[in-house]
């Protein structure tokens, strides 16, 4: 789940952040969340672009270093400043 931080649009409209918590903690399988800090709704398609591109080379062509970015001792995701609320429950 991605989301920005900026806008009423996106922040109360599209994904208010306890809503989005919520919808995270009913997703029975693999989940990921984070929200970019100062970003609009109409930002999002390419300010989070490297890790939905991450997230598909791990899960569709097994790649071991774009997994990296979710699992393991040090996930690159949660140490991104430009993200606040991440929040990951995988199964590397």
């Amino acid at each position: 789940m991605l989301a920005g931080t900026k806008g009423d649009f996106e922040t109360q409209m599209v994904i208010p952040l306890e809503k989005m918590i919520a919808m995270y903690n009913k997703i029975l399988s693999q989940e990921v969340m984070m929200r970019r800090i100062g970003a609009e709704r109409g930002q999002m398609l390419y300010a989070a672009d490297g890790y939905v591109t991450a997230w598909f080379m791990w899960q569709l062509q097994g790649d071991e270093e774009a997994s990296k970015t979710f699992v393991g001792d040090n996930p690159e995701i949660l140490n991104n400043k430009l993200y606040q609320d991440q929040k990951i429950d995988l199964v590397d």
